[in-house]
């Protein structure tokens, strides 16, 4: 017969902590992949479409947004026939066509960049 003892002691507030950075982290660096990705897909005229994205994120906040007077209206108006001169896969609802492509290396990179704190 095989005996074994274990003793553990869990730190639960260091676990606590680990999670917070992990998951600041995670989101710091998605965040920043979103705006890169999305950006691929901004009409270019002056390039203060795209540079009001990387003004205007804060990453980490889980919040990526384009700050213009016609961001709006050239978002949610894919019908426009947006110049391809300056950027030739350029549309409306840029998030959406990064999204398409990207979600699930989005998904990964989080999760990836998550498990970094976890041994993972």
């Amino acid at each position: 017969m095989i005996n074994a003892r274990f003793d553990v002691n869990l730190d639960v507030n260091n676990i606590g902590a680990r999670h917070d950075r992990a998951k600041g982290r995670a989101q710091f660096e998605l965040d920043q992949q979103i705006l890169k990705d999305s950006n691929n897909f901004i009409p270019k005229d002056t390039g203060n479409l795209e540079r009001s994205g990387v003004m205007h994120t804060n990453p980490g906040s889980g919040f990526v947004e384009w700050q213009t007077p016609y961001a709006r209206r050239l978002y949610y108006n894919p019908q426009y026939n947006f110049s391809k001169d300056s950027n030739p896969m350029a549309q409306g609802l840029w998030y959406e066509a990064a999204k398409a492509i990207n979600g699930q290396a989005w998904a990964a990179l989080a999760k990836r960049t998550y498990g970094r704190y976890f041994g993972g």
